[in-house]
């Protein structure tokens, strides 16, 4: 069974679009799940309308808005599936994931597979990462304040790499229970390398598989917004204090 768990924050416009994409498509058939783990703090009249109209979903109703991490682990913990996919509601599935959990199967060093990420264009999106670094850092935001414009992933076959973008992972039950889900001390933002590092360090591969491609366009917010911003660099220097980087 392929278990997916999707965050849902006032978002239910864009949650009926990604289940969607993932009923209709055939060869899963019966043998997956969709957990929703929601952070909208809905009072309990519009939770049991939720419920009933959306009677093939597993509803997770958070007490509060914990941040990702936090809503992500509560569902990953009522999620039955062998292969655990963490996805954002604004992704859509395209062909092929199912090859995705058939390599995993037959490579149980696999901690992490990820597809490519196209945009609604059809072009590439950044689909996976070297770990961040202070030096690369500087050097990421210099090139693109200079016009740079960042590598597109090329590769035709699976490759091993740091880490992948976490709007759309499939985990492996077994990586899974060992490294227990998402550091909840992320809010927002870096909780995906630091799954992805943990993985690394626990002997697992974290693998980009570009034969397979899913369709999400990324909101960008930490480039806009000041606030976002904030948020995402207090969730960077966390990473690098935790893993003795900084």
């Amino acid at each position: 069974m392929v278990s997916f768990i999707i965050v849902e924050y006032n978002s239910i416009t864009e949650l009926e679009n990604c289940v969607n994409s993932i009923i209709s498509y055939p060869p899963f058939g019966d043998k997956i799940e969709i957990v929703v783990s929601s952070n909208s703090c809905y009072d309990r009249e519009r939770q049991m309308q939720l419920l009933i109209e959306y009677p093939n979903l597993t509803w997770v109703f958070n007490e509060s808005n914990g941040g990702f991490a936090y809503a992500m682990n509560r569902g990953l913990i009522v999620a039955r599936g062998d292969f655990l996919v963490i996805m954002n509601p604004d992704v859509r599935l395209n062909t092929g994931i199912d090859k995705m959990s058939d390599y995993m199967y037959k490579h149980d060093t696999i901690g992490i597979i990820a597809p490519k990420i196209i945009n609604v264009k059809g072009e590439v999106q950044d689909s996976f990462r070297d770990f961040i670094t202070p030096m690369n850092f500087v050097e990421r935001h210099m090139k693109r304040i200079l016009g740079y414009k960042q590598r597109n992933e090329l590769t035709e076959f699976p490759i091993n790499v740091d880490w992948v973008i976490g709007a759309f992972m499939m985990i492996s039950r077994k990586a899974y229970e060992t490294v227990r889900g998402l550091d909840e001390h992320y809010f927002l933002y870096c909780e995906d390398m630091d799954l992805c590092k943990r993985m690394h360090l626990k002997g697992y591969d974290v693998v980009y598989y570009p034969m397979v491609e899913i369709e999400y366009e990324g909101t960008r917010s930490a480039r806009r917004s000041l606030k976002y911003a904030g948020i995402f660099l207090q969730s960077l220097f966390r990473y690098w204090r935790k893993f003795g980087i900084w």
